[in-house]
């Protein structure tokens, strides 16, 4: 509240205003993305779904082993929790498929905090409004006196009128709305996580490089930055004088990366267009380590469908290129074919006798 309600105090330096330049520069060439993905938008969309899991099992230190972490975090499997923490991750991965398939018709407004307790907690532990606090024969109360429900809905209406007034970036407006929302512990428990969770969609919503690159996995290497920011954001937060900026830059400098990163992903994915995907598959299997599995040859071609990868092996098994160790997920495959030899100076003998 605090944050929101003094926004017009903030003053940008010059090195933040030209990173946010830089930042909103990148999110109009990113309008590209989704037309030069399109082939295989859904399957590398799904991929990024399944990284952001992982990253949060990692970010918030559950009790899950990392074979375990990545198993649950699968979209195509579903797998039967053993414990709360397994079951919070499961919750977790409900909230960020619909976040992916809805994020355009998203809006900060009280029934999808509602909505996000219930969703994330079901089953784990018990997350509600906090009370608030009533004395006789007086009819008005001080804000910190409200209940949680009634300290979210006037928080959410200053979000929305700042956010309408455009007093400042989009970015700047949703961290200080952040802030604001730890600051006031709405909910009972759990409020650093749901007011992340409610950042991050408004971050998806707003930069379309989210489809295509994982913003927690860049947000754990964050992690000392972003605590210290809070830190920063918290001092002196009562008295509305909160300095928010480290917050930003964290926030922009991750931003900036995952964007960096999918025009990498980008010209490597129009570069493996132009290559027959089986042939691609081929070449890994015959110039890689004798003995590999499925996922190792998917870790190397990410975009290219588990389909074509098994039709491509089962292909190369009958031609006596590999033979199956095993069946079953963890199966392994061994190249019996030699290795072809890497490529020296000696082999140049235009001028030999």
């Amino acid at each position: 509240m605090h944050c929101l309600e003094n926004i017009d105090r903030i003053q940008f330096t010059k090195d933040l205003m030209i990173d946010l330049f830089k930042l909103y520069e990148k999110k109009g060439e990113s309008t590209i993305y989704e037309e030069r993905f399109n082939r295989d938008d859904k399957i590398l969309s799904r991929s990024i779904i399944e990284e952001d899991i992982e990253a949060i099992g990692k970010l918030l230190e559950l009790n899950i082993t990392p074979t375990r972490l990545s198993l649950l975090a699968s979209l195509t499997k579903e797998y039967v929790p053993k414990n709360k923490d397994e079951q919070y991750l499961l919750n977790i991965k409900d909230v960020l498929i619909k976040i992916a398939q809805s994020n355009q018709t998203f809006a900060v407004e009280f029934r999808e905090f509602e909505d996000l307790a219930t969703v994330l907690y079901r089953d784990v532990k018990r997350v509600g409004f906090k009370k608030g606090i009533r004395k006789r024969g007086v009819t008005t109360r001080e804000f910190h006196e409200l209940s949680g429900d009634e300290q979210l809905r006037h928080l959410i209406k200053l979000y929305n009128d700042v956010k309408k007034e455009g007093k400042t970036d989009i970015l700047t407006t949703i961290s200080n709305f952040y802030v604001d929302f730890v600051k006031v512990e709405p909910f009972t428990d759990e409020n650093h996580f749901m007011g992340l969770i409610v950042l991050y969609t408004i971050i998806d919503r707003e930069f379309k490089v989210c489809r295509y690159d994982s913003f927690f996995e860049l947000l754990n290497k964050e992690k000392d930055a972003f605590q210290n920011g809070l830190v920063q954001a918290f001092y002196d937060w009562e008295n509305g004088l909160s300095q928010t900026d480290s917050l930003v830059r964290v926030f922009i400098r991750i931003l900036l990366q995952m964007h960096k990163n999918v025009e990498i992903k980008l010209h490597e994915y129009e570069f493996t267009l132009t290559m027959n995907k089986t042939n691609n598959i081929e070449a890994i299997v015959r110039n890689g380590p004798q003995v590999f599995s499925k996922n190792d040859i998917r870790e190397q071609a990410p975009l290219i469908s588990d389909s074509t990868i098994t039709r491509t092996l089962n292909l190369l098994k009958e031609q006596g290129v590999i033979v199956s160790l095993g069946q079953g997920r963890s199966a392994k495959w061994q190249r019996v074919v030699e290795k072809p030899k890497e490529f020296s100076y000696d082999q140049l003998s235009l001028f030999n006798d």
